[in-house]
């Protein structure tokens, strides 16, 4: 029997959790990204670096929100046309969507480099502060967030699971790379960036 995909089954309470559940788990567990690197870090390195962890959230969150906007509107279109049977228009769309995406990240990437320093420099912080925030960032700039768009491609699943591999790669390379390794805050950053990219 050939399967049928989300797009074509009826609209009842069961395909809904069924198409959505991986989604929310995959939402949740990305929370961790962040909290997983602070316990690390406040544990092994110290509270300057948790700072440094904090003070780079915002430049974190709007990468991410910039990515999860283009990927979200960018699959509701892919979706509906899917859902239409108009199979050929929503892969153009998707082609499209995932070279803006890329250029988008590669256009983020250049600002925050050329920008990181003198931000940083307007923020008043100690120079400790200064080091872990740069060094924190650097790998942090270079991620991007396809996940979303494996939903649209209706392989929920298989963007949980790449969620789930990239947050357990970055509990692994976090306890590996600042404890064992000794590499410090920029342990994180590596083990952080790594995590992102497999997701």
């Amino acid at each position: 029997m050939e399967k049928t995909d989300s797009y074509h089954l009826p609209v009842t309470g069961r395909n809904i959790l069924r198409f959505a559940f991986p989604t929310i788990v995959m939402t949740v567990f990305n929370t961790f990204y962040t909290m997983v690197d602070g316990l690390f870090v406040s544990n092994l390195i110290g509270m300057e670096a948790l700072s440094a962890i904090n003070l780079t959230a915002p430049a974190i969150a709007l990468i991410t929100a910039v990515s999860g906007m283009l990927a979200t509107g960018g699959s509701a279109v892919v979706m509906k046309k899917m859902g239409e049977h108009k199979e050929q228009e929503a892969r153009q769309d998707f082609t499209l969507l995932i070279l803006t995406n890329a250029a988008v990240g590669a256009v983020m990437m250049l600002l925050g480099y050329a920008l990181m320093d003198t931000l940083l420099e307007v923020m008043g912080l100690s120079p400790a502060v200064f080091g872990y925030c740069r060094t924190y960032l650097i790998p942090i700039l270079l991620m991007y967030n396809f996940s979303l768009y494996l939903i649209a491609a209706d392989k929920s699943t298989l963007s949980l699971i790449c969620t789930v591999a990239g947050g357990v790669t970055n509990i692994i390379l976090d306890y590996a790379l600042i404890s064992l390794f000794d590499l410090g805050i920029q342990g994180a950053a590596i083990a952080t960036g790594l995590g992102y990219s497999i997701t």
